[in-house]
């Protein structure tokens, strides 16, 4: 999604709210968990669930009474994975990141109003930041998703802070809109973006935006860690590591202009696909 649509259908969004709440760390719901994680009432969780259970998008314990993702959701990841392996080119951007910052590199990618984490590589340190590939954030939170947030037209912008994704999501996170436009101003300013607490307490990390070939911004690749350990490194060092990645990356997805893309983008009539192959 580039934008939000004019209109929407409120009991999809509400359903699709219900399955992105399936993580690797939270595998199985109960109804009456889901209803409670995402305030809505019983009944309508169940009648939710139920659907999904008949068209094979999950699937019910008989025992527990318990819902797990169903075979449907198996076959459609594959053919997404398929048709965009922009995970398959970034690990060894990724790696090369860990490798120069000794900290954990981060690939997160749009998913409409959120971010999902599509690739990442693990810090060697015991004590390090905890990534998890399929979970979702929130773009107006942390540098793995302002770079994302900071390089949507203008209107998709507005329309996200007017949204209900727009909450206080950590200890720092920037909940004024005023202030969040300024901070996005001075992401596309300084081309990169960096947070300190903003999800995790004292998890310190820099960001920089992915573009695909039409110049539209399509993720971020970053560097988190504990503020401690990041504090003794050169933060120089640090930005110019993501932001050579990110660069890296957008060349592979097809652009062929200069980095950062230029914002705002194009609108869709006056994009130009570059004359290299990119991924569809």
């Amino acid at each position: 999604m580039r934008a939000a649509p004019r209109s929407t259908i409120q009991s999809l969004g509400r359903a699709l709210r219900l399955l992105q709440q399936f993580s690797p760390s939270h595998p199985e719901w109960s109804v009456g968990e889901l209803a409670a994680a995402a305030g809505l009432p019983k009944g309508t969780v169940s009648k939710i669930l139920a659907t999904f259970q008949e068209h094979g998008y999950l699937i019910q314990d008989p025992v527990t009474r318990r819902y797990r993702l169903g075979p449907a959701l198996l076959v459609a990841g594959r053919m997404a994975e398929n048709g965009l392996d922009i995970a398959r080119l970034a690990l060894p951007l990724l790696r090369r990141v860990t490798e120069a910052s000794g900290e954990t590199s981060i690939l997160m990618v749009q998913a409409g109003w959120r971010s999902i984490c599509l690739a990442k590589v693990d810090s060697p340190h015991p004590v390090r930041m905890a990534a998890e590939v399929g979970r979702f954030a929130s773009l107006h939170s942390g540098a793995s998703n302002k770079p994302i947030l900071a390089y949507l037209p203008e209107e998709a912008i507005d329309a996200y802070l007017r949204s209900p994704y727009f909450v206080r999501r950590g200890p720092r996170t920037i909940t004024d809109r005023e202030q969040l436009l300024a901070n996005l101003a001075e992401i596309r300013r300084r081309g990169y973006s960096e947070s300190d607490s903003e999800v995790e307490v004292d998890i310190q990390a820099f960001g920089a935006a992915v573009f695909d070939a039409y110049g539209w911004v399509t993720g971020a690749i970053s560097i988190a860690g504990p503020r401690q350990r990041l504090a003794q490194r050169p933060a120089s060092a640090m930005v110019a590591a993501v932001q050579d990645a990110a660069r890296e990356l957008s060349r592979l997805l097809g652009w062929q202009g200069t980095w950062p893309a230029p914002w705002p983008p194009a609108r869709p009539g006056q994009r130009r696909r570059s004359s290299t192959p990119s991924l569809p």
